[in-house]
């Protein structure tokens, strides 16, 4: 499908930069134009793909950021999950730091105007099937968010994809060419189903392109379903690799995974949740979607071939060259993210926790530490009620947002004077019954080695002594 230069419709991509994201950009820019967004300055400045990308530095955890950035778009493609590294020092899980993300993406969106998002989530097992795993309940949880808004939105389903940079693909590769004996945990005899990046990309086209998948929810079915120890075993016999395995009656969830970790090349953040979904049989459902796409699909053994190069090793990720040197700009930069889910209080508003805060924190470090809130909104701590730690000003896009009150960390003896200022906010889900609360790109002025054991832990240990506090509000609300 060529359309003419001045007709294509721009498509925002949050995740562009990625596995998937490259590729989606790449099969479909003979259609559409793309605003990809990325907290990489080295991506952003050295413009890859620049005749069909704009690429615009943006930090996806703040709203006011990516509601400028998704200006101009008429669609978009969601592909973030939150387990790599977004600061030096990072507090909080994958699963609360997905709940913010897409919360600001979709109301970016719909601020901006879109009228159309696709989210590519995670094949769900059967309803019959135990709890799921973190990372599964997470993804469902992201699909709810982004469906509260007014956008419309798609969500695709996948399993194992396969293709170059694929984090899952590669742990698999890895694994069977570096190991010559392999214990097989429980996990492993469970029912999966992989896909090729090519037949991804042929999902989120027909998604864009036809309205009758607007709305709707797909398993995308690719591979035959196979038990991923049978995936192994097939995967070495390509390899012309000799394999010997063993069965093991057990999950041993916390040792497979940094053998995963270490094997596999792969961070531990990532392999956890990605391993304990495994535990589920995630084969794809049939649907209208996956029936239009099956003639043509890329077959397993053309899905390898594709994916690997002739003498068996990895082709590149698409974001190795920038990784690296992203991580060293976290460590220098010394910044702080520190995310906690809590209870929410029944019927309250952001304005109504913030006070709450304020109160308590005063009640619990009496003497010690005080907070004072003014008419205007401004939150200022006080060591022995005269040294000012830290203020907090209300950011104007928050002063009116009863399920948002966020402020900028703007001065006090506790913070650094540098720019962008940090932030810290409470953010509702009402429904979800529970609020985040949550410190943005913090800039200390302690010593690193002294703010880690000290300031950091204190405010961990205060933040979770608050969301006891308001679970036992809720509590007595609800009685």
């Amino acid at each position: 499908m060529n359309v003419s230069e001045s007709t294509k419709p721009t498509i925002a991509v949050a995740g562009g930069s990625g596995f998937v994201g490259t590729y989606v950009r790449k099969k479909l820019r003979n259609a559409y134009h793309f605003k990809a967004l990325t907290r990489s300055k080295y991506i952003a400045e050295s413009t890859p793909d620049k005749d069909t990308t704009q690429w615009e530095q943006c930090d996806l955890y703040s709203l006011p950021q990516v509601t400028e950035a998704l200006k101009g778009c008429k669609y978009g493609i969601y592909l973030v999950h939150s387990m790599a590294p977004s600061s030096r020092l990072m507090q909080g899980n994958f699963k609360d730091l997905d709940l913010l993300l897409a919360d600001n993406f979709i109301r970016a969106a719909e601020d901006a105007g879109l009228e159309h998002v696709v989210y590519l989530s995670g094949i769900m097992p059967s309803e019959d099937q135990a709890e799921y795993s973190s990372h599964l309940k997470s993804r469902l949880e992201v699909e709810s968010v982004l469906r509260s808004r007014s956008v419309k939105v798609t969500v695709l389903r996948a399993g194992i994809i396969f293709g170059p940079g694929g984090s899952s693909f590669s742990i698999l590769i890895n694994l069977v060419r570096r190991l010559p004996m392999m214990v097989l945990p429980a996990w492993t005899h469970s029912m999966t189903q992989s896909i090729d990046i090519n037949d991804v990309c042929r999902a989120f086209s027909k998604c864009l392109k036809e309205p009758e998948y607007r709305g709707g929810t797909y398993d995308l079915i690719g591979h035959e379903p196979m038990r991923y120890d049978a995936m192994v075993k097939r995967v070495a016999r390509k390899l012309n690799r000799r394999l010997l395995t063993f069965s093991f009656p057990f999950n041993f969830f916390y040792f497979s995974k940094h053998g995963l970790s270490l094997l596999g090349n792969v961070p531990m953040a990532l392999v956890g949740p990605l391993q304990e979904s495994l535990r589920h049989d995630l084969s794809a459902k049939p649907n209208a979607l996956s029936e239009v796409l099956e003639e043509g699909t890329t077959s397993f053994d053309a899905s390898f071939a594709l994916s690997v190069n002739g003498d068996g090793t990895l082709k590149p990720n698409p974001r190795s060259l920038t990784q690296k040197l992203d991580t060293e700009d976290l460590h220098k930069a010394c910044r702080v993210r520190s995310v906690q889910r809590m209870p929410l209080p029944l019927g309250w508003n952001s304005q109504q926790v913030a006070r709450e805060y304020s109160e308590w924190l005063t009640r619990k470090f009496v003497g010690i530490v005080s907070a004072r809130i003014n008419d205007s909104g401004h939150i200022s701590f006080y060591l022995l009620g005269k040294l000012l730690l830290l203020e907090l000003t209300p950011t104007p896009y928050s002063l009116s947002n009863l399920k948002r009150s966020a402020f900028y960390i703007s001065k006090g003896l506790l913070v650094k004077k540098v720019e962008p200022l940090g932030r810290f906010e409470f953010r509702l889900f009402p429904e979800n019954n529970c609020l985040i609360a949550a410190i943005h790109g913090y800039a200390p002025i302690m010593p690193w080695w002294l703010y880690s054991p000290t300031q950091a832990f204190l405010h961990l240990r205060v933040m979770r002594s608050f969301s006891r506090h308001l679970k036992r509000r809720n509590e007595q609300a609800t009685r």
